[in-house]
């Protein structure tokens, strides 16, 4: 049936949940800690990905400054990405995961971010909004003290 299929793209962009990766991220974004192995967050985007990742971190320029700080809460609206590569140079990136700092009010139990996991080739979200997985590692008093970042600088 000719048509069909960009009908149907038209209705998964209405109903699946947009990325939160801006387009423009990488030329805008400073990274706040460099390329690093991590059995944390264990690959899982699909047939042909490595087990374990490497990753990147980057922030919107608003959170820079707090992510850095311990105690400090990170700005409504602030974005921190985690890159996931697969190799250990941080060059072949396969996915991101996401935090966005939402208002007062979003998720107030886990400090009101926004969770997201894409994958890098097609951008599709696997995971968005309250994410379990992600919640449960960052439920720690180490990363809320950090406003649910799990690094110490």
């Amino acid at each position: 049936m000719p048509g069909w299929s960009s009908r149907l793209a038209a209705v998964r962009r209405r109903l699946l949940p947009t990325s939160l990766v801006p387009s423009d991220y990488a030329s805008r974004f400073p990274e706040v800690r460099g390329c690093r192995m991590t059995f944390e967050h264990i690959s899982s985007y699909g047939a042909g990905t490595p087990s374990i990742s490497n990753i990147r971190v980057v922030t919107s320029p608003e959170a820079m400054a707090s992510y850095r700080v311990e105690g400090r809460t990170l700005p409504v609206g602030s974005i921190v990405i985690k890159e996931e590569y697969a190799d250990p140079t941080c060059s072949t990136i396969i996915g991101w995961t996401v935090m966005r700092k939402e208002p007062a009010g979003y998720d107030a139990s886990h400090g009101d971010w926004h969770w997201q996991r894409v994958r890098a080739s097609d951008r599709q979200v696997l995971e968005d909004g309250r994410v379990t997985r992600c919640i449960s590692c960052h439920d720690t008093p180490a990363c809320t003290s950090r406003d649910w970042q799990c690094t110490q600088m």
